[in-house]
C-alpha cells in the first residue's frame, strides 16, 4: 500500500506493518493506523507515521536507553488491549520533543510511554499516573564541567 507523508514523501509499505491503536493517542484519537520509520544512521530513534494524515508522526526513542531504572507497570485492562501473552512481546517507546533550542535540550515524555505488542501489531500510550514521570525528561545532560583552576596573578 502507499502512504504519502509529509516528512518521508511516498512510502510503500505492507499490510502487516500497520500498528493499531484502538484509542488513537491523546489529541489524535481520530488516528488510528500508524506504521514504524527508522531513522537512517540513528537506530535509537524511530518515527510512529500516521497512515491517515500525511503531517502526523512522532518522533520515539527505546526510553531504556537513555533512562536505565525506567519501569513501565501495566494493568490487566491495558494488557488485555494489547492481546499480549507476556511482557517479552512488548516494546516500549518514549515520545520525545525537539525544542527550537534544537537537539541537545531534545526531551522525553515518560508519563506517557507507547507500548506496541509486536506479535498483535496493537498499540496504546499509557499514562502512568502517580509514576513521578514528567513530559519532558532530558535526554542529553550537560556534561559535568571541570572546576576552574585559578592562577594566581605574577606581577
Amino acid at each position: 500500500m502507499r502512504v504519502e507523508t509529509e516528512r518521508f514523501g511516498t512510502l510503500e509499505i505492507e499490510e502487516q506493518e500497520i500498528l493499531r491503536f484502538p484509542f488513537g493517542l491523546p489529541g489524535f484519537e481520530h488516528l488510528k493506523e500508524f506504521f514504524l520509520v527508522p531513522v537512517a544512521k540513528n537506530p535509537a530513534f524511530v518515527w510512529l507515521q500516521a497512515v491517515a494524515d500525511p503531517a502526523v508522526a512522532f518522533l520515539l526513542t527505546d526510553p531504556f536507553l537513555f533512562f536505565p531504572d525506567y519501569a513501565v507497570d501495566l494493568g490487566d485492562a491495558e494488557t488485555g488491549l494489547l492481546e499480549a501473552a507476556g511482557p517479552d512481546e512488548l516494546c516500549v517507546y518514549a515520545v520525545v520533543t525537539i525544542p527550537p533550542e534544537g537537539v541537545r535540550e531534545m526531551t522525553a515524555n515518560l508519563l506517557g510511554p507507547v507500548v506496541i505488542n509486536r506479535r498483535s501489531r496493537r498499540g496504546l500510550q499509557v499514562i502512568l499516573d502517580g509514576s513521578g514521570y514528567s513530559t519532558r525528561h532530558r535526554l542529553f545532560r550537560e556534561a559535568e564541567r571541570a572546576p576552574e583552576v585559578r592562577r594566581a596573578c605574577s606581577g
